[in-house]
């Protein structure tokens, strides 16, 4: 597959993605939170905080999850708050619509998270990246020597995915943020594979949705079958292995 042939395949990926075009899967983190402007301190301290416990997660359902949060229990997303409190009483309340799936770890990582913004930033997300010049690599670079101030948020694939999400979905303009990449998911390998793509990371650009085809898409396809089941409605099919049989019909 040369250079033009990917571009082409990209652009296809994360407009279905952006749209409607995968099997009714669209970016579930650009829904906003009841009552909440979008790039707001409120918006971005909001995606920080579920982007730190978003690995390996279902999206939708986790997104879903934070959204109803913020409806019945807004002020456990405010760093101010978390900066003081025991994780060990945040615990039930990020449980209770399914936010958090491992209590005792996650709710150290949202209380950690939490106060490394005020001890950073005074407890604004903007500040922070504002005092890395609004540059994402140079907000990688602080991360990757942070390890233990933001934990998780900080790991070689959460970081790139935030960083990114703050400026796709935060609208928060960040310097560099389209060289940000990211290392590849299990579901985004396996769309990889399908595609014949050998490698390890993708764009930031493209991740959620080369995960999005994995995840729905390609693991609907049995080892044992040549043609994809889903290939008839995928939108890059006539580049896939499994579905350029049906292309050729």
């Amino acid at each position: 597959m040369n250079r033009e042939q990917r571009q082409e395949l990209r652009d296809r990926l994360v407009a279905a993605y952006a749209g409607d075009g995968l099997w009714g899967v669209t970016n579930p983190v650009w829904p906003l939170p009841a009552g909440v402007a979008r790039g707001s301190d409120e918006h971005l301290a909001y995606l920080t905080l579920v982007y730190a416990i978003s690995g390996g997660r279902e999206p939708g359902t986790l997104w879903a999850a934070a959204r109803q949060t913020w409806a019945d229990d807004a002020g456990l997303f405010d760093p101010q708050f978390l900066a003081y409190a025991k994780p060990d009483t945040l615990v039930l309340r990020l449980q209770k619509h399914g936010l958090s799936q491992k209590p005792t770890s996650e709710a150290t990582v949202w209380q950690r998270i939490g106060q490394a913004l005020v001890m950073r930033a005074g407890g604004s997300v903007a500040k922070l990246l504002a005092a890395h010049e609004n540059d994402a690599l140079r907000l990688l670079d602080m991360l990757a020597r942070s390890k233990t101030v933001f934990p998780v948020l900080s790991g070689p694939q959460t970081a790139p995915r935030w960083l990114y999400g703050l400026t796709a979905v935060g609208q928060h303009p960040l310097q560099n943020s389209t060289q940000l990449t990211v290392p590849v998911s299990p579901a985004a390998a396996r769309a990889l594979a399908a595609l014949t793509i050998p490698a390890s990371k993708v764009s930031a650009e493209a991740f959620d949705a080369v995960d999005a085809l994995g995840r729905y898409g390609c693991a609907q396809r049995k080892s044992t079958q040549p043609l994809c089941p889903v290939a008839a409605s995928c939108p890059v099919a006539d580049f896939c292995q499994y579905g350029k049989g049906l292309a050729q019909e």
